[in-house]
C-alpha cells in the first residue's frame, strides 16, 4: 500500500481532531438517489485507509525515535516511545470506530433510500445486496429492473435511469 505523506497541521475541527484529511462532500437529498450514488455518497469510506496510514506514521516516528535515542535502557521501554504509540493508537482507534459507524449508516441509508424509491421490501433488498457483486450504480439499475417500478415516478427519475442504463 502506498502511504501518502503526512499532512501538515492545518485548521481542524475540535470535534474531529483525529481526522487528517477532508471528508467526502455529499449531495443534498433533493438531488435524487441516482445522482447521489454517482457522486459516491454511498461508497466505501476512506476512513479505513486513513487508519492504516496512522500505523505507518506511528512506525516512522518510532523508528526516528529509536535512531536518535540517547538513553541507556531499551528505547522501547522509554515513556516517550510509549507516548508516541499511545497517541497514534488513539487516533487509529477513533478512525476505525468512525469508519464502522459511517459504513453502517451508509448501508442502512442506501437500503432505506432504495426502498423509498422502488416498490420492493427491505428483506428482498438485503437478499439482493448480499449476493450482488458489482457497483452501487449497477445495483440501482438492477433493483430498478426487478422491482415493480418507482413509488413516485417522475420524468427526471426515469430520464436518469435510462441515461444510466446506456
Amino acid at each position: 500500500m502506498k502511504v501518502p505523506p503526512k499532512p501538515k497541521r492545518g485548521k481542524r475541527s475540535p470535534f474531529y481532531w483525529w481526522r487528517r484529511w477532508k471528508t467526502h462532500k455529499c449531495l443534498p437529498a433533493k438531488a435524487g438517489l441516482l445522482a447521489r450514488i454517482q457522486n459516491g455518497d454511498f461508497e466505501y469510506t476512506k476512513l479505513f485507509e486513513w487508519a492504516e496510514y496512522e500505523l505507518h506514521y506511528m512506525q516512522d516516528e518510532l523508528d526516528v525515535f529509536v535512531k536518535n535515542y540517547q538513553g541507556f535502557d531499551n528505547p522501547e521501554t522509554d515513556t516517550q516511545y510509549l507516548d508516541i504509540q499511545k497517541r497514534y493508537r488513539k487516533r487509529y482507534n477513533k478512525l476505525i470506530e468512525d469508519a464502522h459507524e459511517t459504513e453502517d449508516k451508509c448501508l442502512n441509508k442506501l437500503v432505506d433510500e432504495l426502498v423509498k424509491e422502488f416498490i420492493i421490501t427491505k428483506e428482498e433488498l438485503w437478499e439482493i445486496m448480499e449476493t450482488f457483486g458489482d457497483t452501487t450504480e449497477k445495483l440501482y439499475i438492477h433493483v430498478a429492473s426487478i422491482s415493480d417500478g418507482f413509488r413516485k415516478p417522475n420524468k427526471k427519475k426515469v430520464a436518469q435511469l435510462l441515461k444510466a442504463r446506456i
